[in-house]
């Protein structure tokens, strides 16, 4: 237990994320080469920081090699006597948002139910910077291109963290290596037709030898600086909406929202519809509800589910559903 990845994760368990003696940690294990270690290095500081470990497991049943990939997990588990929390999907295919929403909600379940503080993933820095480059090349708002952060309340009495998010991938290459741990190759990330496995083995290492090498390290330096930025946004967004919407009806003061800063606008409308409709709109459709809001015209149908009703001061929202 001499390795500096091990030094690395005591201090950010101390700084970062702040994990405290006695505390149950639930963590998300799939087997590869990131949470293997994280479980690794976790099993080792257990000596130095006194906590309870369990682990969580999901068979997605979408490669050949799925129920493999659990059985090896479950020898792994057996001989380290640790809670082994187990979830088998259905067969089908999920995009990786819905897979991502799906997986999430499993965790907080389990922890819920068995009691667990706090669940611990293993992103990395790697997965960090993938994900930046991802979104930027989609062209999402500043908010996407940071939202793998250190630690996230998800629940009253539930955190989210990631204690491996200045790893590198390289780091954690070296160190499955060097302490021999029995790594599950996932065939399914070398597929290039997932746009992440082309981020990460075409476009990184071309950035890396073109333009800069510390091309991961200097990203999260950017987003450590965007992230207050972005807190701030968020912030005032809220406080915003909840100035301007109505007390009783799905509906917001208009008049106050158009004296706001454009950027302030396009979130207060967007937060406003996806509250009270669980729609999401993309940047052009929200300017164009702003530029109705503009022209004063009395209705708007801004899609088959949505009409917009000026009347007063006050935008009505009319929501539609087809069964």
């Amino acid at each position: 237990m001499n390795s500096f990845l091990h030094l690395k994760l005591i201090y950010n368990m101390t700084s970062n994320i702040k994990i405290k003696n006695n505390q149950s940690v639930l963590l998300a294990i799939s087997g590869g080469q990131d949470s293997l270690c994280l479980l690794q290095l976790f099993l080792d500081i257990q000596k130095i920081i006194h906590i309870n470990l369990a682990v969580v497991h999901i068979d997605h049943q979408w490669r050949q090699d799925a129920t493999k990939n659990t059985e090896h997990i479950i020898n792994i588990i057996r001989k380290i006597t640790c809670p082994l929390y187990l979830y088998q999907l259905q067969p089908a295919y999920y995009s990786e948002a819905e897979f991502r929403d799906m997986r999430y909600q499993i965790y907080m379940k389990t922890a819920s139910t068995y009691k667990y503080d706090i669940i611990a993933t293993a992103h990395t820095l790697s997965d960090k910077t993938e994900t930046c480059l991802m979104n930027l090349i989609k062209g999402s708002n500043i908010d996407n291109l940071n939202n793998i952060v250190w630690t996230r309340k998800i629940d009253t009495n539930i955190t989210l963290v990631r204690p491996l998010l200045n790893f590198t991938r390289a780091e954690i290459n070296w160190f499955c290596k060097y302490y021999r741990l029995p790594v599950w190759f996932d065939y399914s990330n070398i597929h290039y037709e997932n746009t992440r496995n082309r981020i990460r083995y075409e476009l990184i290492p071309y950035l890396q030898q073109y333009y800069q090498i510390d091309i991961e390290k200097n990203i999260d330096v950017f987003l450590g600086k965007t992230y207050h930025d972005t807190e701030y946004l968020r912030q005032t967004t809220v406080k915003v909406y909840l100035l301007i919407k109505h007390p009783k009806y799905i509906a917001l003061n208009h008049q106050i929202l158009q004296k706001q800063h454009p950027c302030i606008q396009i979130r207060v409308l967007h937060l406003f519809i996806v509250h009270n409709t669980m729609i999401r709109c993309n940047y052009h459709l929200l300017k164009q509800i702003l530029n109705e809001l503009y022209s004063f015209r009395k209705i708007y149908k801004i899609n088959n589910n949505l009409t917009l009703k000026i009347d007063g001061s006050w935008a009505y929202i009319r929501y539609t559903i087809f069964k």
